[in-house]
């Protein structure tokens, strides 16, 4: 992109949108890693299931991108997906350390159940979210440079901080519930996923469930969207004063 082009595309991404250009109806497409994602906590095989967490919340940009018919940069996207906890030498320090709880948290969710779904419906309530804004973000133009990415993937980051409860909670709930009961179903359900096979006529079935449901919250996913652009702006600020005291 030219340097022009840049300025352009940098000035139509800080306009506001209408609310009825934000796309919030369920498109199983731009939520089917996320699900997944939050879904992978229920997998009773120790390791695996957050390997596919980390798996599927890493494909998410991708995925959602193409299926705008967009292409985002290897850069953009390692830039949106970084979380406070990179970094080599901190992740070589802290790598021990993760693993042992993991280990005493996987354990203790083995012994209560209850403590499990709370985890798994915060985690998939938490993806929904990180869906929903990824997308945002992207029909936005908030992805097209690494710079912007970067600044993008902060802005969501601190807003996914403050979303532990919202309306999409409830139904994160009922879905967990569901598929806590279902372990197999849901097995078969993520393989055939990652092999791109068809989906378990049972899943399908709540997944038309979620879509219908998902009408309800589209009042709260504008106001969600109106509270990533204050935070995309605040954060581009932060960084323009950083820059300009480091340049004198």
């Amino acid at each position: 992109m030219t340097e022009l082009g840049g300025a352009v595309a940098e000035k139509g991404a800080l306009r506001p949108v209408a609310a009825q250009e934000i796309a919030t109806d369920f498109d199983w497409v731009i939520y089917a890693d996320g699900t997944f994602a939050g879904l992978s906590i229920l997998l009773p095989f120790p390791f695996v299931d957050s390997w596919l967490e980390d798996y599927f919340r890493r494909r998410m940009p991708r995925d959602i991108a193409r299926r705008r018919g967009r292409v985002l940069s290897r850069a953009a996207i390692r830039a949106v997906n970084r979380t406070r906890g990179d970094g080599i030498l901190k992740g070589c320090l802290m790598w021990p350390v993760e693993q042992v709880v993991y280990l005493i948290r996987n354990m203790y969710r083995t012994l209560v159940y209850f403590f499990t779904i709370v985890d798994a419906t915060d985690k998939l309530s938490h993806y929904w979210h990180r869906s929903f804004l990824l997308d945002y973000m992207i029909s936005r133009g908030h992805l097209d440079t690494v710079e912007s990415a970067a600044a993008a993937g902060e802005a969501m980051r601190r807003i996914l901080a403050t979303t532990q409860t919202s309306p999409i909670r409830n139904l994160a709930e009922e879905i967990i519930d569901f598929a806590a009961g279902h372990v197999r179903g849901l097995i078969r359900s993520v393989f055939r996923f990652l092999r791109r096979q068809e989906e378990t006529a049972e899943f399908k079935r709540k997944r038309q469930t979620i879509a219908a449901r998902w009408a309800e919250f589209h009042d709260y996913f504008v106001e969600l969207a109106g509270n990533y652009e204050k935070s995309y702006a605040l954060v581009r600020r932060e960084r323009e004063l950083a820059a300009a005291t480091a340049a004198r």
